[in-house]
This record gives C-alpha cells, structure tokens and sequence, in this order.
C-alpha cells in the first residue's frame, strides 16, 4: 500500500471521527437540557410535598389550613374545606 493511500485512509477514519464527535456533542447537549428540567421538576415536586407536610400537621395539631379559616383554631372540629385541600381538590 503506498503512503497516498495510507494517509487518505487516515483522513476517511478521522473524518468519521469527527462525524462520531458532533452526534456525541449534540446528543450531550440534549441530555443536559434534559437533566436540568428534570431537576427542577424534581426540586419543585420535593418542595410542595414538604408544603403539603407542613399544611398537614397544622392541620393535625387543630388549626385551619383553609383559605376561609387559615391558622384559626378548629377547636376538634373537622373542616371540609380543610379536607378538601389536602386531597387536592381545592
């Protein structure tokens, strides 16, 4: 094999290397945006289910978690809309 022939191949094998490189490169990118959205999904999830840990035990130790009642003493009474907020259907 003559030496032309060696460095064309030389240069076919680093042109589909390079061509390998950009798809890795693009692929990483996407994944990155990805990974940070899913992040902050994640980030979000956490803090409203602390939320709704907090809201909870309010609940729990007597007050209203209601916007009609908040923080108002439910003096052993249970409150529908109390209920109703911690299923989610306010």
């Amino acid at each position: 094999m003559s030496l032309r022939n060696e460095i064309w191949e030389i240069e076919e094998a680093l042109g589909a290397l390079q061509d390998k490189l950009r798809e890795l490169r693009i692929k990483v990118d996407s994944l990155e945006v990805q990974n940070a959205r899913l992040l902050e999904r994640l980030s979000d999830e956490n803090i409203r289910s602390e939320g709704v840990e907090e809201l909870t035990k309010l609940y729990d130790e007597g007050y209203h978690i209601c916007s009609t009642y908040f923080a108002q003493s439910r003096n052993g009474e249970e409150c529908l809309f109390c209920q109703s907020f911690l299923k989610g259907n306010m």
